[in-house]
């Protein structure tokens, strides 16, 4: 006659996952996200957009006007002229008077890049005062 164990417990295996693989790669695509972002800061240009009442103050005292029109022609002091020569002539009216002040009139048409360009060739010619007006 065969006697049961009734009382003898079955051991029972015990499963697990082993997470350490995944931590693995999750800390390398966190250093590969870190080391593929690009971490350099953008040259950026102050603009600050006048008021009504600044722009006729402006007006009265000793400035130098630019007009980008609608075309892409520049004129300065109305006088038509290319980029190329606008340093120049910008810094030969700043040398003669340093308190000139440089007014850029530009079409709502042009392209923001060509702004951009005329206020770093006037900022190359030697001064920082300038204001930006639409020009209608």
């Amino acid at each position: 006659m065969k006697t049961h164990n009734f009382y003898k417990k079955e051991e029972k295996e015990l499963i697990s996952i082993n997470i350490t693989p995944l931590i693995d790669i999750v800390f390398l695509l966190l250093v590969f996200f870190m080391l593929a972002t690009s971490f350099i800061q953008k040259s950026t240009i102050e603009v600050n957009l006048s008021s009504g009442e600044e722009i006729e103050t402006f007006v009265k005292e000793k400035m130098v006007i630019l007009i980008l029109n609608e075309k892409g022609q520049i004129y300065i002091n109305k006088k038509l002229t290319n980029i190329s020569s606008i340093g120049g002539q910008v810094s030969k009216i700043i040398k003669k008077n340093p308190k000139n002040k440089i007014l850029i009139k530009s079409h709502k048409k042009i392209p923001v890049q060509k702004v951009i360009r005329l206020i770093e060739e006037v900022r190359l010619a030697g001064t920082d005062n300038i204001k930006l007006i639409n020009l209608e």
